[in-house]
């Protein structure tokens, strides 16, 4: 592999771009707009807000803040004093002194822990009110006025603070999991010589402890200011007066002079690989993260055709790729039990990005689940993907976002509020699914497979490599050195790897069609809507349309019998019997192997399952009307 340059990536993006462009007259970095139907602004003290009407579900909302704050921003002597501070928010505010806030919301049904919450990362921290019911005008003005208390008005109160440090204790003695002991010792070693090496949110526990009361309200109001903050509410209101609300309560919050600049901190490059290793008794699978670092692109790109653009090549790559993968895991002899790949966030960062390689190995597979990845990554980096494995990607996508247009009046609350939280945290755009739609029918054909096969090489690189490895310690394990990593992924790189062969079958997913019986009978069924069919072969069909899905069919078929048919004294044949649906979920249909069904299905949304259980047997499936 040669060095490559993500900025290569953005030129063959401009080169797409162009010609997209020559067809709709439109300037190059012009911003995409955002979604008439949402409500967006930003006040005069810096905080932004979103506010949509959405009725699903019906007669309920979201009420959500997010801050660009998190452990990142915390000095050395303040480490877990942002995690500190997000548990602080349910203890006391100007408007709802101690447990009153919590009180009032669970009597009236939103519980805490399941409808309120809150989380902090290193880059963020984001409260939440879910399922508010809207009928109730008070109760909504009064969860505005949560979110207004938790920007500018926690109180923070002496005993509050000393009763919580026990709280925090606790939660980081019980957390002490595998993945949280795993996260402890390999993120100092992936992010050496970044703020992200030692800033866990959980923080120390000698901070925790001891820290003086007025660190935690510097800490608040350094940080906990407009221009930090969105204020995202979506549900089943008039979202006329929602927004004068929020533009009349939160335009009072001032914002703080010679406010401390919000430092977003790099991760350096690193010229020799990384190598992080940890074992766990209760880790339950090896596993290998492989992660080629970039730079990400430009915040102010990523809301632009540009931005379109590579997550428009993001996303087919990543579809090719995980098909490869997938197909290799068919196989006997398969180096990984599973893998995936994804271009995005370099693990925890916000400023440098990874194209990353994922696979779960044996026991003593580390090796091989190592070589089986990135042989991969090295022959589509060699010879790039084949005009078919493109073909089948792009139908998939744009079936994908078909359809998501065609559900967009059944889009839920809380997917609106993660989408508009991660516009507010990372930039990008929102311009609606039906933008959205239309843009990617407009750019697909515009980019050929030899620019994403270009594209593709600016991501793979040995340059700036981070290899995390781990997985159980027990006995009979072990796992290789530093040394050892490398050196087969040397080997990889030596290897005569040839091209990928995309065998693809044109046989009829059913060969011998059935004879067509008949409708014997039909009557109107005795409850919900339902019309009741007896067919020639005695095969009962009942259908019911239904308005819960714009775009979705859903079948069930049923005969009475399953396991209890068979005799269960014969151990041997009852094990046999369970592995059943098993065996047909990696089965394929006629003369197609599972692999050559997933090629075949490519651009269609079907969906089967089969399921043999003790009273019955039974087949679940689901379609697009289109792919009926």
């Amino acid at each position: 592999m040669n060095l490559k340059m993500v900025k290569s990536g953005l030129v063959l993006a401009c080169v797409a771009l162009a010609q997209w462009v020559s067809a709709q007259q439109a300037p190059q970095m012009e911003a995409l707009p955002i979604d008439p139907n949402v409500r967006y602004g930003v006040l005069d003290n810096g905080l932004t807000y979103y506010v949509r009407h959405n009725e699903t579900p019906k007669n309920r909302a979201e009420f959500h803040i997010a801050q660009k704050v998190g452990s990142i921003l915390e000095n050395e002597d303040q480490r877990g004093l942002a995690h500190f501070l997000e548990h602080m928010a349910f203890n006391g505010t100007e408007h709802f002194p101690g447990k009153n806030m919590l009180n009032y919301l669970e009597n009236k049904g939103i519980k805490f822990g399941v409808d309120i919450n809150a989380y902090t990362g290193f880059d963020e921290t984001v409260y939440r009110i879910s399922n508010v019911p809207t009928q109730n005008q008070n109760l909504v003005d009064s969860c505005l006025l949560v979110l207004y208390d938790w920007a500018c008005a926690i109180s923070l109160n002496d005993k509050d603070i000393d009763e919580e440090r026990g709280v925090i204790h606790e939660e980081w003695r019980t957390r002490a999991d595998a993945n949280w002991r795993t996260w402890e010792v390999t993120v100092p070693v992936m992010f050496a010589g970044s703020q992200y090496a030692n800033r866990m949110p959980i923080g120390t526990m000698e901070v925790v402890m001891n820290f003086p009361y007025q660190a935690l309200r510097d800490y608040y109001h350094k940080w906990y200011r407009p221009d930090q903050q969105g204020i995202i509410v979506i549900g089943d209101f008039d979202a006329d007066k929602m927004e004068a609300q929020i533009k009349e309560l939160f335009g009072k919050i001032k914002m703080p002079e010679n406010a401390a600049e919000r430092i977003y901190y790099t991760v350096p490059d690193n010229k020799e690989p990384i190598f992080a290793f940890h074992k766990d008794k209760e880790a339950t699978y090896t596993r290998v993260d492989i992660y080629m670092k970039h730079d990400p692109m430009p915040r102010e790109m990523r809301g632009t055709i540009n931005g379109a653009i590579n997550d428009y090549m993001g996303q087919v790559v990543g579809i090719m790729f995980n098909d490869r993968i997938s197909e290799i895991t068919q196989k006997p002899d398969a180096p990984f039990i599973a893998g995936a790949i994804f271009d995005g966030d370099f693990f925890v960062s916000k400023t440098k990005d990874a194209f990353t390689l994922i696979a779960l190995g044996k026991d003593n597979g580390a090796i091989d689940a190592i070589k089986g990845i990135m042989r991969e990554a090295e022959r589509i980096d060699r010879f790039g993907f084949t005009a078919s494995e493109y073909d089948r990607a792009r139908a998939t996508l744009l079936s994908r976002y078909e359809n998501m247009y065609k559900e967009r009046n059944n889009h839920k609350n809380i997917d609106y509020v993660e989408e508009y939280i991660r516009h507010f945290i990372d930039g990008g755009y929102i311009p609606g699914i039906e933008m959205e739609y239309n843009l990617l029918k407009q750019i697909s054909p515009a980019i050929t497979v030899d620019m994403v096969n270009q594209y593709i090489k600016t991501l793979i690189s040995e340059d700036n490599m981070v290899i995390s490895l781990t997985g159980p310690d027990k006995e009979g394990v072990s796992y290789p050195d530093k040394d050892q990593v490398l050196a087969a992924i040397k080997e990889v790189e030596a290897e005569e790897i040839t091209p990928y062969v995309d065998n693809v079958s044109n046989e009829p997913l059913i060969s011998d069609e059935p004879v067509a019986g008949k409708i014997v009978k039909s009557a109107a069924g005795k409850k919900f809507g339902t019309t009741e069919w007896t067919l020639s072969n005695g095969v009962k069909v009942i259908l019911k349309p239904t308005d819960f899905k714009s775009d979705e069919i859903s079948m069930q078929a049923v005969s009475k019998g399953g396991l209890s048919l068979y005799d269960y004294t014969d151990r041997a044949l009852v094990k046999n019997l369970k592995a059943v649906n098993e065996i047909v979920e990696l089965s394929g249909l006629g003369k197609y192997g599972r692999t050559d069904l997933m090629k075949a299905l490519a651009g269609k949304t079907v969906s089967t399952y089969f399921s043999l259980g003790e009273p019955m047997e039974m087949i679940n499936a689901s379609c697009a009307t289109k792919d009926l």
